[in-house]
């Protein structure tokens, strides 16, 4: 059925969509077995992942799974939405005078083009920040033109070209808001971090003090937790039950998520391209490693999806389907984003070589 005659089969779009769709029937809401993404060359599989997935509901109960809903893995920048709680709830987002595109920043991995920066350098400006204060480190921008333009000009790269910088922001903000001392802010016991657990505990409802922790790319802490609370934690933003204050910060970071979506991460880019595609109706933000975590507030689910081996190329093609299957994107959106939903293997001519699929069955 999707042998290697896939891309002749593709302008049939309407046929391979409901093929596609019916990989996750209900015969399949609950299955111990993960999602295995192929990737074929010609009509040879040559490489399979292992991908699980939860989706919960608007208060966090258990609605469908594939593989174990408590398989133990670290979010990394899957979360930062959670993570952006602080921000708002310190009131240091008011005092800033931020707006909706620095919200957006600081859930962001940006990919370090013109008007990240420019926004960057904007926040760091109203917040009084300095690039002595970031510990994220910096890195040429992940987009290819800005990185190519930063080399040709012999400029070296600043902590706000790091993917994570906004986040940083947000948290050094947070700090000076409340009188406290940024310098150490990655350091596990810094009031900043301790504050962070807090979050964290509370919205994906496991407590962080006592699970296993690493240091992430951009050098703060990064948690190991069930798939399952992860997708819990993303709730938070569509849960009705919420605290009052809770539940007005989420909402102006949803907001300002789906409003702002390019400063998510940018152009040509997944995430960025789910959410402006789909008019907000599916927010998704994805981590290293092969995280993806998201949530759907009309049809009040959140989700999350991990790689077994850590590779984006599955957990991507496996987020696509289930935003097809749950309705965060119907079939022509799904179609029209066909370059990330029905990812091709291409050789370095750019030829279409093969495909990446989820396997028949899964």
């Amino acid at each position: 059925m999707f042998g290697r005659y896939f891309c002749r089969i593709l302008c049939r779009n309407r046929v391979v969509l409901r093929i596609l769709s019916s990989l996750f029937g209900e015969k399949d809401m609950a299955s111990k077995q993960p999602l295995i993404i192929e990737v074929l060359r010609g009509s040879v599989v040559e490489s399979q992942h292992q991908v699980m997935a939860v989706v919960v509901n608007e208060v966090g109960n258990l609605v469908q799974y594939w593989g174990h809903p408590q398989y133990l893995t670290m979010p990394r920048s899957a979360i930062k939405m959670l993570q952006a709680l602080p921000l708002i709830e310190s009131g240091a987002a008011d005092k800033f005078n931020l707006e909706a595109k620095h919200i957006a920043l600081a859930c962001a991995s940006h990919r370090g083009e013109k008007d990240h920066l420019a926004a960057l350098s904007q926040w760091m400006e109203k917040a009084g920040l300095k690039e002595a204060q970031y510990v994220c480190g910096p890195h040429l921008p992940y987009d290819e033109a800005s990185a190519h333009e930063m080399i040709r000009k012999s400029q070296k790269p600043t902590v706000l070209c790091n993917n994570c910088a906004g986040k940083h922001s947000a948290i050094i903000s947070t700090c000076l808001h409340l009188g406290e001392d940024p310098t150490g802010y990655e350091k596990y016991e810094h009031s900043a971090q301790k504050r962070l657990r807090k979050v964290l505990s509370e919205t994906m409802r496991i407590d962080h003090s006592k699970v296993p922790y690493g240091v992430d790319g951009c050098g703060i802490p990064t948690y190991g937790v069930p798939l399952q609370n992860m997708a819990i934690g993303m709730s938070t933003f569509i849960n009705p039950k919420e605290a009052p204050a809770r539940k007005v910060a989420a909402e102006r970071i949803l907001h300002a998520v789906r409003s702002h979506p390019f400063y998510i991460s940018g152009s040509d880019n997944f995430a960025t391209a789910v959410i402006e595609k789909s008019q907000g109706r599916a927010v998704i933000k994805g981590g290293a490693e092969g995280v993806f975590c998201g949530v759907l507030p009309e049809k009040k689910v959140a989700f999350a999806v991990k790689a077994a081996d850590g590779a984006g190329r599955a957990a991507q093609a496996a987020t696509a389907m289930l935003l097809l299957q749950l309705g965060g994107l119907n079939e022509s959106e799904f179609k029209a984003l066909s370059k990330f939903t029905m990812s091709p293997v291409t050789n370095w001519r750019g030829d279409v070589v093969g495909q990446i699929r989820i396997a028949k069955g899964s």
